[in-house]
C-alpha cells in the first residue's frame, strides 16, 4: 500500500497545483504519468484498452470508500 500512497500523493499534488497555475509541458507529462500509474494500480493486472477504464472506476470507488484518507492526502498536497 505504500507505493499506492506515494502515487496518490504525487497525483493529488499535481491536481492541487493545476488549480492555481497552468502546468508546463514537462509538468503536464509528469502528472499524466502519475494519473496513468494510479489507474494501472487499480486495474490490478488487467490489460488492454479496458484496463484504464476499469482502473479509473476502481480508483473512484476506492476514493469514496476512503474519503478521510483522500482528504488527508489532498490536504497535505496543499501545504
Amino acid at each position: 500500500m505504500t507505493e499506492l500512497m506515494r502515487l496518490l500523493a504525487l497525483y493529488y499534488a499535481c491536481e492541487v497545483s493545476a488549480e492555481t497555475q497552468f502546468p508546463s509541458p514537462t509538468e503536464w507529462a509528469r502528472c499524466m504519468g502519475h494519473y496513468h500509474a494510479v489507474k494501472s494500480h487499480f486495474a490490478e493486472g488487467s490489460t488492454g484498452p479496458q484496463a484504464q477504464i476499469e482502473g479509473y472506476r476502481a480508483w473512484k470507488m476506492w476514493e469514496e470508500e476512503n474519503g478521510v484518507l483522500v482528504a488527508q492526502l489532498r490536504d497535505r498536497a496543499i501545504r
